[in-house]
């Protein structure tokens, strides 16, 4: 199995799990079988050095490009039982990490304005839709992507930060991650800078010209061999109209 359908096959897990239960997995076989997914860009995350390389190798054929700065907060947790009892395995605690990925609240609203946030179109469905706005972004809470019953425990230096939901929804065609889930959180100037990790950048390369399909793997395929020997990047697509 190649690099894209292996990543592939991880995005659609993790979007069953957004999507929840039963429900996720009627969901993940319509994938294959809907409406086609355009996209005339890529969303190209990593740090500067690869991130220039992406862009180096699509110089032919780019429009315009855009940086947008993040930074990823990793959380341990413990895995519970149905009691809530620490699960144990070779004698030793089982635990997960939980990854947020940041960005400003002027960030996020750039990327609003750029269209590369998406929302579900309904609770039934896989299928986004490009959205110009989100409730509450304006407000002195950070805002999460997700479920609203997503359960978020998002910290920095050891505080509890609040959050509020945002959208049902995430950067791009693919929730963030791969096969690692991995909640965008929105949050203020001041949270962001006291976030002491190595700040990333995800760009987002515009197509001079040229329109593929996200449901097409062949399409996909095409971006990963472009970028084939760009190291430690995750490709997102998105379908941008200007």
């Amino acid at each position: 199995m190649n690099k894209i359908t292996k990543w592939t096959l991880g995005a659609l897990a993790v979007m069953l799990v957004f999507a929840g239960g039963a429900k996720g997995v009627k969901e993940i076989r319509t994938y294959f079988k809907g409406e086609p997914w355009p996209f005339n860009s890529i969303l190209v995350s990593g740090n500067i050095e690869s991130i220039d390389k992406a862009k180096e190798i699509y110089k032919d054929n780019t429009k315009y490009t855009k940086n947008y700065k993040y930074k990823t907060v990793t959380k341990t947790e413990k895995s519970l039982d149905e009691k809530g009892k620490v699960l144990m395995e070779n004698g030793k605690e089982v635990t997960y990490e939980i990854k947020y990925f940041v960005i400003t609240k002027d960030t996020a609203k750039e990327m609003l304005k750029d269209g590369v946030i998406r929302q579900k179109k309904n609770e039934e469905s896989l299928d986004t839709q490009v959205i110009k706005s989100i409730p509450n972004i304006d407000g002195d809470k950070s805002l999460f992507f997700g479920r609203p019953d997503t359960e978020i425990k998002f910290e920095v230096n050891g505080k509890k930060v609040p959050t509020v939901h945002g959208i049902d929804g995430w950067i791009g065609y693919y929730p963030l991650g791969g096969t690692t889930i991995v909640t965008e959180i929105i949050t203020d100037d001041d949270t962001y800078k006291s976030i002491n990790e190595e700040e990333k950048y995800m760009s987002l390369i515009r197509f001079k010209k040229g329109k593929m399909n996200v449901r097409n793997a062949k399409d996909k395929e095409s971006v990963n061999q472009k970028l084939s020997n760009v190291k430690y990047i995750e490709i997102d697509y998105a379908n941008v109209e200007d």
